[in-house]
């Protein structure tokens, strides 16, 4: 059982087919979830509860994996929050499972372009700053910084007008 979340998953105990599957579950989020910046813990909580027929809970995911009280606790609230996971009533228990949201638009969206919205609110402003510090003045290392601001300052311009773009796309699918 290889794959890079291998040290991860716990193993013992449990069918070794349906560890094999979650570890390739986990290490196909854990690889998608370096491209789109979000924290390998995270990625491991979602691909075992992705993994899973049954709804997880807190004590399943503590029992399956090697990752802290903490990073559980705080990748739940994450995949919470994003739409990743969805709660689901257990069989009269007070304990709370979960499920993978499978519409991956909602996710996408809510991910991605939050984050995209977030850099943008605060890129312009980031780029003015970036702007006045340029040292040189005059110089040739002056002008080619500003050229290079003026290109991010672009780059930053074009994203703005992307986003709504993608929110589109994203409702279209």
């Amino acid at each position: 059982m290889g794959g890079e979340s291998a040290g991860y998953v716990r193993g013992e105990g449990r069918n070794r087919e349906q560890v094999a599957f979650e570890l390739a579950v986990i290490d196909f989020f854990v690889a998608a979830a370096d491209l789109l910046g979000v924290p390998k813990s995270v990625a491991i909580l979602y691909g075992a509860v992705f993994a899973s027929v049954e709804p997880v809970g807190f004590s399943d995911l503590e029992r399956r994996l090697q990752l802290s009280r903490g990073s559980i606790s705080q990748g739940i609230r994450v995949l919470r929050e994003v739409g990743a996971i969805k709660p689901v009533g257990g069989n009269g228990d007070r304990i709370e499972r979960f499920l993978p949201d499978m519409e991956l638009r909602k996710i996408v969206d809510r991910w991605l372009v939050e984050r995209l919205q977030r850099q943008v609110g605060t890129g312009r402003e980031r780029l003015r700053s970036l702007a006045r510090g340029i040292p040189g003045g005059r110089s040739a290392s002056g002008r080619e910084l500003r050229a290079r601001v003026r290109q991010l300052q672009n780059w930053h311009d074009k994203a703005a007008a992307a986003l709504p773009v993608v929110r589109g796309l994203l409702k279209i699918g």
